[in-house]
C-alpha cells in the first residue's frame, strides 16, 4: 500500500527535525567559556599583539570561547592560542590564550581556589593587582557554596586585602585611588598612626576562624590573626604589650597548643620577655608598670600563663618562669 501525501510529509520533517537536532549537538558540546587569571587582561580586535585594543578585562571574568587561533604565539614567557571571546558587558575580540584558562562551571569553587592561590601568594603584586583580586574574591565568596571553598575564598580575601593595603604609598594615601579604596573599606580596616601604615582589622581573622573552626583551615585562620598587628604603639608600657600578645601570639596557642605554629608562637613571647628581662638590669629600664595598672597587670600575666601553659614545648617553661619573675618584680 502506497503511503499517503500527508504522511510522506509527516515523515520528511519528522527526519529534518532529526537531523537539526543532531547537527546542533557538535555546537551545544563546543559551547565553551574560559576565565581570566591576570588583571587587565587586553581584548584585541585580532589575534595579535599588534591589534587595536577594544577593552580590558579584570581578574576572574567568566567570557564565552568563540573561535581560537590556528597557530600559537608567544607573548612574554608563555606561548599560547589566542581566543576569540565575547565578554559581560558586550565586548568582544581576541585575548590571548596564557592571560586565560579553561572555565567549567562545574568545577567552579576548584577553579577559584587555584587562582586565589595563585595570585595571593605572588610577593611581587602590585596594589592593582592586589585590589583586583580583593575585588575578584569579593565576588566569589557569594557563588560558592562548600565550606571548605568558602573559608579559604574568605581567608584569601583577608590577606589579599592586607597585601594591598602594604602596597599603598603613604605620601599619596589621600590621593586616588588609595582614597577610594581605604575608603570603600573603612570598616574592614583600621589606621595606625605611629606605624603610619593601614591594617585589616584582626578581628575579622578570629570571627573568621569561630565560623571555621571545625575546618582544618581554622589553625590558619588563626594564625593570620595573631600575624596580624594592632594599631598602636605601646613603648615601654608594659600592660600594653602584654595586651598584644595575649590578643595575638596568645590567643592562638589558647586554640591549638599543639598546633603547627605553636614553636614560633612561643618563640616569639619568649624573645620578648627576655628583651623585657634584659631591660630590668639597665640602668635606665624602658618597660614599667605604674603602681595603679599593678592589680590588673598581674590578672593579665596570668591570662597569658593560661594561654601557655597547655603547650608541649620547650619554651614552655622558660616562659612561665619569666612570667613568675615579672609577677614578683610588679607587685
Amino acid at each position: 500500500m502506497r503511503p499517503s501525501l500527508l504522511a510522506l510529509s509527516v515523515i520528511v520533517v519528522a527526519l529534518s527535525a532529526a537531523g537539526a537536532a543532531r547537527a546542533s549537538l557538535p555546537q551545544a558540546a563546543a559551547a565553551k567559556s574560559r576565565i581570566t587569571t591576570a588583571s587587565g587582561v587586553r581584548v584585541r580586535s585580532e589575534p595579535r599583539t599588534a591589534a587595536a585594543e577594544v577593552g580590558r578585562l579584570p581578574l576572574g571574568v567568566v567570557v564565552r570561547e568563540l573561535e581560537r587561533s590556528a597557530q600559537k604565539e608567544r607573548v612574554g614567557e608563555a606561548e599560547d592560542h589566542w581566543f576569540r571571546v565575547a565578554a559581560p558587558g558586550g565586548v568582544e575580540g581576541w585575548v590571548f590564550g596564557g592571560l586565560t584558562a579553561a572555565f567549567d562551571a562545574g568545577r567552579r569553587d576548584e577553579i577559584y581556589r587555584e587562582l586565589a592561590s595563585a595570585r595571593v601568594n605572588n610577593a611581587a603584586a602590585t596594589f592593582a593587582e592586589m585590589s583586583d583580586l580583593v575585588v575578584f574574591l569579593e565576588r566569589a565568596v557569594k557563588e560558592v557554596t562548600r565550606p571548605e571553598a568558602l573559608a579559604e575564598l574568605e581567608l584569601a580575601r583577608l590577606v589579599a586585602l592586607q597585601r594591598s593595603l602594604a602596597n599603598i604609598d603613604m605620601m599619596e594615601k589621600d590621593n586616588p585611588p588609595y582614597a577610594e579604596w581605604t575608603k570603600a573599606r573603612e570598616g574592614q580596616i583600621v589606621y595606625s598612626d605611629p606605624a603610619g601604615q593601614w591594617y585589616v582589622r584582626a578581628e575579622l581573622y578570629w570571627d573568621l576562624q569561630r565560623k571555621y573552626k571545625d575546618l582544618p583551615v581554622g589553625e590558619r585562620i588563626a594564625w593570620e590573626g595573631a600575624q596580624t598587628p594592632l594599631p598602636g604603639e605601646c613603648e615601654g608600657y608594659l600592660p600594653c604589650h602584654l595586651y598584644a600578645l595575649s590578643e595575638s601570639e596568645g590567643r592562638y596557642l589558647k586554640l591549638y597548643p599543639r598546633g603547627a605554629h605553636a614553636p614560633e608562637a612561643l618563640k616569639s613571647i619568649a624573645d620578648f620577655f627576655g628583651a623585657v628581662s634584659e631591660d630590668a638590669t639597665s640602668s635606665s629600664p624602658v618597660y614599667e608598670v605604674p603602681q595603679e595598672d599593678r592589680a590588673d597587670f598581674q590578672k593579665a600575666l596570668a591570662e597569658l600563663r593560661a594561654q601557655v601553659a597547655p603547650t608541649q614545648h620547650a619554651l614552655r617553661e622558660r616562659i612561665l618562669t619569666q612570667l613568675d619573675e615579672l609577677a614578683r618584680r610588679f607587685r
